[in-house]
Protein backbone atom coordinates (compact mmCIF):
# COMPACT_ATOMS: atom_id res chain seq x y z
CA UNK A 1 0.00 0.00 0.00
CA UNK A 2 2.45 2.55 0.83
CA UNK A 3 4.54 1.64 -2.05
CA UNK A 4 1.57 2.26 -4.46
CA UNK A 5 1.05 5.60 -2.85
CA UNK A 6 5.25 6.66 -2.98
CA UNK A 7 4.73 5.32 -7.13
CA UNK A 8 1.37 7.22 -7.52
CA UNK A 9 3.36 11.00 -5.63
CA UNK A 10 6.63 10.06 -7.95
CA UNK A 11 4.54 9.78 -11.06
CA UNK A 12 1.79 12.86 -10.18
CA UNK A 13 5.09 15.07 -9.60
CA UNK A 14 6.97 13.74 -12.74
CA UNK A 15 3.85 14.33 -14.92
CA UNK A 16 3.42 18.29 -13.57
CA UNK A 17 6.97 18.74 -13.80
CA UNK A 18 6.95 17.99 -17.87
CA UNK A 19 4.10 20.11 -18.07
CA UNK A 20 5.62 22.82 -16.54
CA UNK A 21 8.71 22.43 -18.85
CA UNK A 22 6.84 22.12 -21.69
CA UNK A 23 4.73 25.51 -21.00
CA UNK A 24 8.16 27.02 -20.02
CA UNK A 25 9.65 26.48 -23.13
CA UNK A 26 6.19 27.69 -24.93
CA UNK A 27 6.63 31.20 -23.05
CA UNK A 28 10.07 31.37 -24.51
CA UNK A 29 8.77 31.20 -27.91
CA UNK A 30 5.66 33.51 -27.39
CA UNK A 31 3.22 31.99 -25.94
CA UNK A 32 1.56 34.11 -23.28
CA UNK A 33 -1.14 33.92 -19.89
CA UNK A 34 -3.48 36.09 -18.44
CA UNK A 35 -2.23 38.62 -16.14
CA UNK A 36 -4.46 36.46 -13.28
CA UNK A 37 -3.19 33.01 -14.07
CA UNK A 38 -0.21 31.65 -12.39
CA UNK A 39 0.15 28.45 -14.83
CA UNK A 40 2.54 26.56 -12.13
CA UNK A 41 -0.04 27.33 -9.11
CA UNK A 42 -2.60 25.88 -11.38
CA UNK A 43 -0.97 22.85 -12.69
CA UNK A 44 0.39 21.92 -9.01
CA UNK A 45 -3.53 22.66 -7.32
CA UNK A 46 -4.47 20.66 -10.42
CA UNK A 47 -2.46 17.22 -9.98
CA UNK A 48 -4.35 17.05 -6.57
CA UNK A 49 -7.53 17.08 -7.95
CA UNK A 50 -6.09 14.33 -10.70
CA UNK A 51 -5.20 12.26 -7.65
CA UNK A 52 -8.75 12.08 -6.48
CA UNK A 53 -10.46 11.80 -9.70
CA UNK A 54 -11.63 8.04 -10.25
CA UNK A 55 -13.61 6.18 -13.23
CA UNK A 56 -16.84 4.42 -12.68
CA UNK A 57 -15.03 1.53 -11.10
CA UNK A 58 -13.86 3.57 -8.34
CA UNK A 59 -9.92 2.88 -9.72
CA UNK A 60 -8.19 6.62 -9.54
CA UNK A 61 -7.35 8.03 -13.07
CA UNK A 62 -3.55 7.99 -12.11
CA UNK A 63 -4.10 4.48 -12.43
CA UNK A 64 -5.93 3.84 -15.15
CA UNK A 65 -5.06 6.93 -17.55
CA UNK A 66 -1.98 6.87 -19.56
CA UNK A 67 0.44 9.76 -18.69
CA UNK A 68 0.74 11.83 -21.97
CA UNK A 69 -3.37 11.51 -21.98
CA UNK A 70 -2.69 13.25 -18.28
CA UNK A 71 -0.31 15.51 -19.38
CA UNK A 72 -2.38 16.80 -22.63
CA UNK A 73 -5.67 17.34 -20.24
CA UNK A 74 -3.16 19.18 -18.27
CA UNK A 75 -2.02 21.24 -21.05
CA UNK A 76 -5.30 22.06 -22.47
CA UNK A 77 -6.42 23.37 -18.83
CA UNK A 78 -3.50 25.71 -18.98
CA UNK A 79 -4.23 26.96 -22.87
CA UNK A 80 -7.45 27.73 -21.72
CA UNK A 81 -6.33 29.62 -18.33
CA UNK A 82 -7.82 27.81 -15.84
CA UNK A 83 -7.58 25.81 -12.58
CA UNK A 84 -9.57 22.33 -12.16
CA UNK A 85 -8.38 23.09 -8.50
CA UNK A 86 -10.99 25.86 -8.32
CA UNK A 87 -13.41 23.99 -10.19
CA UNK A 88 -12.83 25.86 -13.53
CA UNK A 89 -12.55 22.63 -14.94
CA UNK A 90 -13.28 19.39 -14.78
CA UNK A 91 -11.13 16.12 -15.15
CA UNK A 92 -12.88 13.37 -16.43
CA UNK A 93 -11.35 9.88 -17.37
CA UNK A 94 -12.78 8.49 -20.68
CA UNK A 95 -11.70 4.69 -21.01
CA UNK A 96 -7.74 5.09 -20.56
CA UNK A 97 -7.46 9.04 -21.44
CA UNK A 98 -8.10 11.69 -19.06
CA UNK A 99 -9.58 14.41 -20.52
CA UNK A 100 -10.56 18.27 -19.29
CA UNK A 101 -13.87 19.72 -20.08
CA UNK A 102 -14.23 23.98 -18.29
CA UNK A 103 -17.09 24.43 -16.15
CA UNK A 104 -19.76 26.67 -15.33
CA UNK A 105 -17.06 28.66 -13.68
CA UNK A 106 -14.35 28.46 -15.87
CA UNK A 107 -16.85 29.69 -19.13
CA UNK A 108 -17.78 32.97 -16.94
CA UNK A 109 -14.26 33.69 -16.59
CA UNK A 110 -12.85 33.07 -20.36
CA UNK A 111 -15.94 35.03 -20.93
CA UNK A 112 -15.19 38.20 -18.90
CA UNK A 113 -11.40 37.93 -19.41
CA UNK A 114 -12.63 39.20 -22.82
CA UNK A 115 -15.49 41.80 -21.52
CA UNK A 116 -14.38 42.60 -18.19
CA UNK A 117 -17.38 44.55 -16.84
CA UNK A 118 -19.94 42.04 -18.44
CA UNK A 119 -22.13 40.58 -15.79
CA UNK A 120 -24.38 37.51 -16.59
CA UNK A 121 -27.69 38.22 -15.86
CA UNK A 122 -30.49 35.25 -16.06
CA UNK A 123 -34.51 36.00 -16.09
CA UNK A 124 -36.35 32.93 -15.33
CA UNK A 125 -39.81 32.84 -17.53
CA UNK A 126 -42.33 31.47 -15.24
CA UNK A 127 -45.48 30.14 -16.13
CA UNK A 128 -48.14 33.00 -15.88
CA UNK A 129 -45.45 35.40 -16.70
CA UNK A 130 -46.48 37.37 -19.84
CA UNK A 131 -43.83 37.12 -21.56
CA UNK A 132 -43.55 37.80 -25.99
CA UNK A 133 -40.07 37.49 -27.88
CA UNK A 134 -40.09 39.44 -31.43
CA UNK A 135 -37.32 39.09 -34.17
CA UNK A 136 -35.83 41.72 -35.84
CA UNK A 137 -36.56 41.49 -39.46
CA UNK A 138 -33.59 43.70 -40.91
CA UNK A 139 -30.88 41.28 -38.66
CA UNK A 140 -32.56 37.95 -38.11
CA UNK A 141 -32.32 38.91 -34.26
CA UNK A 142 -34.49 38.09 -31.20
CA UNK A 143 -35.34 40.34 -28.74
CA UNK A 144 -37.99 40.64 -25.84
CA UNK A 145 -40.92 42.65 -26.49
CA UNK A 146 -42.14 42.38 -22.73
CA UNK A 147 -42.01 40.41 -19.80
CA UNK A 148 -44.19 41.26 -17.19
CA UNK A 149 -44.09 38.91 -14.26
CA UNK A 150 -45.55 38.75 -10.67
CA UNK A 151 -44.07 38.09 -6.97
CA UNK A 152 -46.79 35.18 -7.17
CA UNK A 153 -45.46 33.59 -10.05
CA UNK A 154 -42.08 32.54 -8.37
CA UNK A 155 -42.71 29.76 -6.99
CA UNK A 156 -44.70 28.65 -10.72
CA UNK A 157 -42.70 26.09 -13.11
CA UNK A 158 -40.31 27.71 -15.24
CA UNK A 159 -40.62 27.64 -18.97
CA UNK A 160 -37.68 28.95 -20.50
CA UNK A 161 -34.79 31.21 -19.60
CA UNK A 162 -32.58 33.94 -21.27
CA UNK A 163 -29.98 36.32 -21.08
CA UNK A 164 -28.04 38.96 -22.84
CA UNK A 165 -24.42 38.37 -24.44
CA UNK A 166 -22.25 41.06 -24.31
CA UNK A 167 -22.46 42.08 -28.02
CA UNK A 168 -25.99 42.58 -26.89
CA UNK A 169 -27.84 39.64 -28.69
CA UNK A 170 -29.86 37.13 -26.94
CA UNK A 171 -29.75 34.21 -25.92
CA UNK A 172 -32.90 31.94 -25.21
CA UNK A 173 -33.22 28.31 -23.51
CA UNK A 174 -36.60 26.71 -23.41
CA UNK A 175 -37.53 24.09 -20.61
CA UNK A 176 -37.24 21.23 -22.93
CA UNK A 177 -33.43 22.33 -23.87
CA UNK A 178 -32.60 22.84 -20.19
CA UNK A 179 -33.84 20.08 -19.29
CA UNK A 180 -32.19 18.11 -21.97
CA UNK A 181 -28.80 19.42 -20.53
CA UNK A 182 -29.52 18.81 -16.64
CA UNK A 183 -30.38 14.91 -18.22
CA UNK A 184 -26.50 14.69 -17.91
CA UNK A 185 -25.90 15.50 -14.57
CA UNK A 186 -24.33 12.75 -12.77
CA UNK A 187 -27.21 12.99 -9.96
CA UNK A 188 -29.76 11.74 -12.36
CA UNK A 189 -32.77 12.23 -10.04
CA UNK A 190 -31.81 16.10 -9.87
CA UNK A 191 -32.64 16.42 -6.71
CA UNK A 192 -30.56 19.66 -6.17
CA UNK A 193 -31.87 21.05 -9.58
CA UNK A 194 -35.96 20.92 -8.50
CA UNK A 195 -34.82 22.22 -4.77
CA UNK A 196 -32.87 24.86 -6.16
CA UNK A 197 -34.12 25.70 -9.74
CA UNK A 198 -34.01 29.30 -10.23
CA UNK A 199 -29.67 29.14 -9.47
CA UNK A 200 -29.12 25.91 -11.87
CA UNK A 201 -31.26 26.98 -14.62
CA UNK A 202 -29.19 30.29 -14.14
CA UNK A 203 -26.06 27.94 -14.44
CA UNK A 204 -27.07 26.00 -16.96
CA UNK A 205 -28.21 29.01 -19.33
CA UNK A 206 -24.66 31.00 -18.58
CA UNK A 207 -22.49 27.96 -19.26
CA UNK A 208 -24.35 26.95 -22.64
CA UNK A 209 -24.71 30.73 -23.99
CA UNK A 210 -20.71 31.64 -22.83
CA UNK A 211 -19.98 28.08 -24.70
CA UNK A 212 -21.70 29.42 -27.80
CA UNK A 213 -20.28 33.05 -27.49
CA UNK A 214 -16.66 31.43 -27.21
CA UNK A 215 -16.71 29.41 -29.77
CA UNK A 216 -18.18 31.53 -32.38
CA UNK A 217 -16.51 34.77 -31.59
CA UNK A 218 -12.89 35.98 -33.66
CA UNK A 219 -12.20 37.98 -30.30
CA UNK A 220 -11.61 34.26 -28.79
CA UNK A 221 -8.62 33.61 -31.29
CA UNK A 222 -6.69 36.52 -28.85
CA UNK A 223 -8.10 36.17 -25.83
CA UNK A 224 -6.24 38.80 -23.71
CA UNK A 225 -5.68 42.46 -24.66
CA UNK A 226 -3.65 43.92 -27.53
CA UNK A 227 -2.08 46.30 -24.45
CA UNK A 228 -1.01 42.86 -23.01
CA UNK A 229 0.56 41.53 -26.03
CA UNK A 230 3.39 44.09 -25.84
CA UNK A 231 4.47 42.89 -22.68
CA UNK A 232 5.24 39.33 -23.69
CA UNK A 233 8.61 40.16 -23.92
CA UNK A 234 8.67 40.11 -19.99
CA UNK A 235 6.96 37.12 -19.10
CA UNK A 236 8.65 34.67 -17.68
CA UNK A 237 5.97 32.77 -18.37
CA UNK A 238 5.18 31.41 -14.59
CA UNK A 239 2.69 34.33 -13.66
CA UNK A 240 1.05 35.92 -16.89
CA UNK A 241 1.80 39.39 -17.71
CA UNK A 242 0.77 38.55 -21.65
CA UNK A 243 -1.64 38.12 -24.00
CA UNK A 244 -2.07 35.55 -26.64
CA UNK A 245 -3.60 32.58 -28.14
CA UNK A 246 -3.31 29.01 -27.28
CA UNK A 247 -1.53 26.92 -29.15
CA UNK A 248 -3.07 24.23 -30.93
CA UNK A 249 -3.18 21.00 -28.54
CA UNK A 250 -2.57 18.54 -31.36
CA UNK A 251 1.05 19.93 -32.08
CA UNK A 252 2.01 19.12 -28.65
CA UNK A 253 3.52 15.89 -28.04
CA UNK A 254 4.65 14.85 -24.74
CA UNK A 255 6.94 11.97 -23.41
CA UNK A 256 5.71 8.94 -21.19
CA UNK A 257 5.96 9.85 -17.65
CA UNK A 258 8.62 7.40 -16.40
CA UNK A 259 7.12 6.53 -12.52
CA UNK A 260 -19.36 35.50 -35.92
CA UNK A 261 -18.34 38.20 -36.78
CA UNK A 262 -20.91 38.44 -34.16
CA UNK A 263 -22.27 35.75 -31.72
CA UNK A 264 -25.97 35.06 -33.05
CA UNK A 265 -28.70 34.76 -30.67
CA UNK A 266 -30.43 31.25 -30.98
CA UNK A 267 -32.79 29.75 -29.05
CA UNK A 268 -31.42 28.21 -26.77
CA UNK A 269 -28.25 26.80 -29.41
CA UNK A 270 -26.56 23.96 -28.75
CA UNK A 271 -26.29 22.62 -25.14
CA UNK A 272 -22.62 21.57 -24.25
CA UNK A 273 -23.14 17.93 -22.50
CA UNK A 274 -20.25 15.64 -21.67
CA UNK A 275 -20.98 11.74 -21.78
CA UNK A 276 -18.35 9.25 -20.88
CA UNK A 277 -18.27 5.29 -20.58
CA UNK A 278 -15.98 5.39 -17.60
CA UNK A 279 -17.06 9.14 -15.61
CA UNK A 280 -19.54 12.11 -16.56
CA UNK A 281 -19.03 15.15 -15.87
CA UNK A 282 -21.46 17.37 -13.87
CA UNK A 283 -24.22 18.79 -16.03
CA UNK A 284 -24.52 22.56 -17.46
CA UNK A 285 -26.31 23.01 -14.34
CA UNK A 286 -23.56 21.76 -11.92
CA UNK A 287 -23.64 19.71 -8.76
CA UNK A 288 -24.31 20.41 -5.35
CA UNK A 289 -20.61 21.14 -4.65
CA UNK A 290 -20.56 23.99 -7.13
CA UNK A 291 -22.69 25.83 -4.53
Amino acid sequence: MEENKTKSVALRSDIGTQVIERIDSLCEAGFTMPKDYSYVNAIKMSLLTIQETKDKNGKTALDVCTPASVQKALFKMVTLGLNAGLKQCYFIVRGNQLCCDPSYFGNTLRMKRIYPTWEPIVVVIREGDTFELGINTDTGKKFVVKHEMKLENTDNDFVGAYMYLPNGSLYVMTKKQILTAWSQSSNKDLTVHKKFDEKMISKTVINTGCNLFINTHPETENIFSDEDDDMAGENDGRGGDGAGAAPALEATEFQEATVVEEATAVDGGDTTTTTSTESAAPSDGGDEDDF
